[in-house]
């Protein structure tokens, strides 16, 4: 059986897409694109300090402080509230406050690098399963963080009841000087943007011949 064809016959003068003729113009392409991988910059990361100087404007109860674009709140689930220490922050052991919550007020990534503490048993808890013990009777001093805080989302602070919980005996903590790191994100440079247009400039020409009349 005979299958029927039609025979395509060109102008002379016809511009015909031939491996010759679009290999150049995807290998202009690819260059476009590369320079746009190629050349993005990264920003650097950013290393901030909470001081908490401003946090006793707010009164001796607030509700959250936001300072350098982290927030801290209290998770505790019945009229939470942070203790404003006159500079720094309070923490207690009694109801209303523990555990206190750090994050970013984006909710990102960050690095929980130190702090300055003075007070009693406390613990710190990444997000992430890190945790950091500090025992009682603590005089004032500064905390360096290992690596395994690094890239959390949150930390949370606590600060438990000792001795006897029907006769509790409150405890005090009090955290200043909180060193944050930000991580740098990477950003399109000027050289990468003018890639994304010459890509886009010849993939509208390589489709403005093809869908020329004939």
């Amino acid at each position: 059986m005979l299958i029927g064809w039609t025979a395509v016959v060109h102008r002379p003068d016809e511009d015909i897409m031939t491996p010759s003729s679009w290999l150049p113009q995807r290998i202009a392409i690819a260059a476009a694109l590369c320079i746009c991988a190629c050349t993005a910059t990264t920003a650097s990361a950013e290393r901030v300090t909470l001081t908490f100087d401003p946090i006793d404007d707010a009164g001796p109860y607030p509700d959250s402080y936001t300072e350098s674009g982290f927030i801290i709140t209290s998770l505790y689930p019945d009229a939470p509230h942070l203790h404003a220490g006159g500079g720094s922050l309070l923490l207690h052991s009694r109801d209303g406050s523990s555990p206190y919550h750090i994050q970013r007020v984006d909710g990102s990534s960050f690095d929980f690098l130190g702090f300055d503490y003075m007070g009693g048993d406390s613990l710190f808890v990444a997000d992430t399963g890190a945790s950091f013990t500090i025992l009682g009777d603590q005089p004032l001093a500064t905390f360096s963080m290992a690596a395994a805080f690094h890239d959390v989302t949150a930390v949370d602070w606590y600060m438990n009841n000792p001795g006897d919980l029907d006769f509790p005996d409150p405890q005090w903590g009090q955290i200043d000087n909180v060193v944050l790191n930000i991580p740098a994100a990477p950003e399109p440079a000027p050289a990468a943007m003018f890639g994304v247009g010459l890509a886009g400039l010849l993939l509208r020409r390589a489709a403005a011949k093809k869908n020329a009349p004939g």
